[in-house]
């Protein structure tokens, strides 16, 4: 099965292509700047790998929460796409992307995006399973979250500001690939739904959680 995914729910830029259990990626700290970025590097992808586009049968792309601007740009590109391959698509919350492949450790697992003003993106993941709404919280308030569980692995990118934000929690265990792309796992966790029997429908969009500034600031008035 030839698979596209991509990630551009933060600053790191990652698109991997999957076909016949072969992997080619790219990754890079693109700084927010992914509609400059991601055609291309698809296009590079493609004709590096040698993988021909009309092959593609599934595309996946994360859906935040994140950066309001990536999450539009990827989830627009990834629906053209699709629909220029007449394939069938797959969205993928981006915190499950980040806690997909720890369902084998003790107590819960909780990935961490700076959501700014003060709050963090997260969830609480036990065994594999999300067992919490998607969460847009104040820092101060994870405390009563980490006492609930004997152990709690951070991991993404906001992970290492948390553990220096609660140096008196020894139940907490920071990931040490905290910072690094899990766009494999995105793919993977596409594929998964779609074998499920799973897909996106035409009117789906971004998880964001709350309103980006630009619509708060608009509400405000």
């Amino acid at each position: 099965m030839t698979t596209l995914a991509f990630d551009t729910s933060t600053e790191i830029l990652g698109i991997c292509l999957e076909q016949d259990d072969k992997y080619y990626s790219y990754t890079a700290k693109a700084g927010l700047k992914h509609s400059e970025n991601l055609l291309k590097e698809i296009d590079h992808l493609y004709s590096s790998s040698g993988v021909d586009k009309k092959s593609t049968e599934l595309i996946v792309c994360a859906k935040g929460p994140g950066s309001f601007t990536g999450l539009r740009i990827g989830m627009s590109i990834a629906k053209g796409l699709a629909d220029g391959f007449g394939c069938p698509m797959v969205s993928v919350p981006t915190l499950d992307i980040l806690a997909y492949g720890y369902s084998y450790l003790k107590g819960a697992v909780m990935p961490l995006l700076d959501a700014k003003s003060g709050k963090v993106f997260t969830a609480v993941y036990e065994n594999g399973k999300r067992v919490t709404d998607y969460l847009d919280i104040e820092k101060e308030k994870l405390g009563g979250i980490f006492t609930t569980y004997p152990e709690v692995f951070l991991t993404g990118s906001y992970a290492p500001a948390i553990m220096e934000l609660y140096p008196d929690q020894r139940r907490l265990t920071l990931d040490p690939d905290w910072d690094s792309c899990r766009i494999q796992s995105c793919l993977a966790l596409g594929k998964d739904i779609f074998l499920g029997g799973m897909k996106d429908l035409e009117n789906s969009g971004p998880i964001y959680i709350r309103p980006s500034e630009a619509e708060l600031t608009k509400m405000s008035h």
